[in-house]
């Protein structure tokens, strides 16, 4: 579950279940819909962001053996 809070300074007002606009202040922790949309809009940050990972190494491959020149 994603939890976010408001960044935009004027709040955000979206309907994420389709018939009703809710209106989040600036600083309010939202969850569910409501903070997909607000993150996909960006007026959100994530709460906690997900934990960093290191870049996997690069896999390495092996040469062949050279080929000779056709003479």
């Amino acid at each position: 579950m994603t939890k976010v809070r408001i960044t935009h300074r004027d709040g955000y007002r979206c309907a994420p279940h389709g018939h009703t606009v809710e209106t989040f202040a600036f600083g309010d922790i939202v969850d569910g819909r409501a903070a997909d949309l607000a993150l996909a809009a960006g007026a959100a940050s994530p709460l906690f962001p997900e934990m960093e990972t290191k870049p996997a190494a690069p896999v390495q491959v092996k040469r062949g053996r050279p080929r000779k020149a056709k003479s």
